[in-house]
């Protein structure tokens, strides 16, 4: 885990006054598909589908890269998180404010952890985040974002990956907000935004923040 300071800027007098900073919200935040926009979250649906339908795996279990050629498929997936998703400037604004508190938790591999510190230092996003939180052991994206989730003790967290989203809503340690894609997007779910911004205002308006 690499932790990040920020300096904080102090809230109007009147509104600190107001009891408005009673708690800290703790937010956690999916890096592919969530902070950054990622072309490829599309094939989820299918690829689950074959899983399910062909494969017959009940349980979530996702294929860790283990030769050249499947890190090979991987680099080129995530390599398209190229840009920031539509709300990174709300995430900027929001995290200067005392209420908030904003964690990174993503399960990239190891051997992607590299360009995910470069993005985040060329888009002047790293000191946003209180803790980034790296798969270094290469886990299962799920129970890693789920322990991580527990020792954060978040309020909230975004994903984009339905998967994950609905077995960590399972756990109810926190309410589980979900960017959804063009393909999964009629599926019925409380919490499910299109993009990050959507998403950040819809937990603000959830602590009546906005």
């Amino acid at each position: 885990m690499v932790v990040e300071k920020k300096d904080r800027v102090e809230l109007p007098e009147n509104t600190v006054k107001s009891g408005m900073m009673s708690k800290k919200i703790r937010v956690g935040l999916d890096f592919d598909g969530v902070v950054a926009y990622n072309p490829f979250r599309v094939v989820r649906a299918p690829v689950a589908m074959v899983k399910k339908k062909i494969f017959r795996e009940k349980k979530l279990k996702f294929l860790i890269p283990a030769n050249k050629w499947q890190r090979m498929i991987w680099s080129v997936v995530f390599g398209s998180s190229m840009l920031p998703a539509q709300g990174v400037e709300l995430l900027r604004e929001m995290a200067t404010d005392p209420r908030w508190e904003f964690h990174l938790v993503t399960a990239r591999f190891s051997f992607l952890q590299d360009d995910l510190a470069k993005w985040l230092n060329k888009n002047g996003l790293t000191d946003v985040f209180k803790t980034i939180n790296l798969n270094k052991k290469d886990d299962q994206p799920h129970l890693f974002k789920e322990e991580i989730m527990k020792r954060l003790n978040v309020h909230y967290f975004v994903d984009d990956n339905l998967d994950i989203v609905e077995y960590l809503a399972k756990k109810k340690n926190a309410k589980i907000y979900w960017i959804y894609n063009f393909i999964d997007r009629s599926y019925p779910y409380e919490f499910k935004y299109p993009y990050l911004e959507k998403a950040l205002r819809g937990i603000a308006t959830n602590e009546d923040t906005f």
